[in-house]
């Protein structure tokens, strides 16, 4: 756990509020950015920088995004050659001038209520990270149960220590609901967080690589003191089958879900804790063995195989027995997930 800072955070303790920036990497969504930025806008919470991030768009969404910056000034645009969603995401944090860090997909809707809330319980706790839980939603219905949900009471929060370990650890949905423990339970995922900024001190996304969220999450865990989780459904994460991680299947996009994994594998075992998500996420390995159609691909797949193996060989049987059993959950749980919430619309 990292170690409490020599220098007073000053945004945790002054008196006026502190700023949010809130990026959102931009690539032909014309048909759901305008819904999705003025759910940005219209927060509670005022004190907010929208850095909407045109990563080469070509359908419109540029002018879209233009068209925003010029009828608020807390939206700013930054335009790009396409890059990538990770470019896109160190392009925003460089612009990005907050206190605090959250993201948004440019399909996605936030909760009017989503910021002041994030804010509150990080300032409440003290804490370094502040997270809220999510509503899977077909991109029909997104927006009228956005506003079904608008007045919904807001729940209790908790706060914990230890956040790379719970990462690794608490991510079956059967086991978070037998141990009780859903609220201490937060992915890889950056969209329904807020950090603070310095936690991205000297840490940006994998350019042009899939997975980059994983390939910094236990960086940054391991960064954390404490977080704070609400069980308030405040972020509405839009399912399209359209999306990349729907619909891309290649071997250079397993390959790199194996080896942010495998990082996150190693940080984790290094740390002490039980690497049952990323050995979760190390079984892509027989996805890209399926993606193999060319020799390049074969080449790339022996590289992984060898380096899945390492990670295993390492653990103990009491390790590798404990990782396989939340593994097994895990499965059955993403095989229910990719026949309902997945094939949305």
């Amino acid at each position: 756990m990292r170690e409490p800072d020599a220098a007073v955070d000053v945004a945790r303790h002054r008196d006026i509020a502190p700023t949010v920036s809130i990026i959102v990497p931009v690539f032909n969504s014309a048909r759901y950015l305008e819904a999705c930025v003025s759910s940005l806008l219209d927060q509670d919470y005022r004190d907010i920088q929208v850095v909407l991030v045109d990563d080469g768009s070509t359908d419109g969404s540029e002018r879209i995004c233009d068209r925003f910056a010029a009828e608020d000034e807390r939206v700013v645009v930054v335009h790009r050659e396409n890059g990538g969603i990770a470019a896109a995401q160190n392009s925003g944090l460089d612009a990005a001038t907050g206190d605090l860090i959250t993201f948004c997909d440019n399909d996605d809707l936030m909760d009017a209520r989503m910021i002041g809330r994030l804010v509150e319980i990080l300032q409440a706790t003290g804490a370094d990270m502040s997270c809220c839980r999510w509503h899977n939603v077909g991109a029909s219905s997104a927006a009228a149960l956005r506003q079904q949900n608008a007045s919904a009471p807001l729940g209790h929060y908790i706060a914990f220590g230890d956040p790379g370990r719970r990462y690794q650890t608490v991510f079956s949905a059967l086991t978070r609901r037998i141990t009780r423990s859903e609220l201490t339970y937060f992915s890889e995922a950056n969209w329904g967080k807020l950090y603070r900024r310095r936690l991205f001190d000297g840490i940006r996304f994998p350019e042009g690589h899939y997975a980059q969220d994983v390939a910094v999450a236990m960086d940054l865990y391991q960064r954390m003191n404490v977080v704070a989780s609400c069980q308030d459904k405040l972020y509405y994460w839009l399912q399209r089958p359209d999306s990349v991680s729907h619909d891309l299947r290649s071997t250079r996009y397993y390959h790199d879900i194996v080896r942010a994994h495998g990082r996150s594998f190693d940080i984790a075992l290094a740390a002490g804790i039980l690497p049952a998500r990323a050995f979760f996420g190390l079984t892509a390995l027989r996805f890209e063995k399926r993606s193999i159609l060319s020799s390049a691909d074969l080449a790339l797949y022996t590289e992984d195989r060898a380096f899945v193996a390492a990670r295993l060989a390492s653990l103990t049987p009491w390790q590798r027995a404990r990782c396989e059993i939340l593994n097994a959950a895990r499965w059955l749980e993403v095989q229910l997930y990719n026949r309902t919430i997945h094939r949305r619309r």
